[in-house]
């Protein structure tokens, strides 16, 4: 495993774990994380529950950010939902 600086790298396995979870989370709680990098990022927001379907999840959205990808946001789902982390991806 190869560091940058101040922190390791995540192997895509250990990315794709965590997304998993997170996933989890949010499904848990109504509640995803989301941010472009910029100031105030990042930050918590409520979903409704056409935005829990059970296909969204968190994958790489605009610019390779992370963020939780659902059929609700038609532009989002269209052009990034392949990038959606699943548990069947890491088998």
């Amino acid at each position: 495993m190869s560091s940058n600086d101040t922190h390791p790298i995540l192997s895509d396995h250990d990315r794709a774990s965590f997304l998993i979870g997170l996933a989890k989370l949010t499904r848990e709680t109504g509640v995803a994380i989301g941010g472009c990098g910029c100031c105030g990022s990042p930050y918590l927001f409520a979903l409704n529950q056409d935005e829990l379907d059970e296909r969204a999840g968190y994958g790489s959205g605009f610019v390779d950010s992370v963020a939780w990808i659902s059929p609700d946001d038609a532009y989002d789902w269209k052009h990034y939902a392949g990038s959606i982390v699943h548990p069947q991806k890491l088998l």
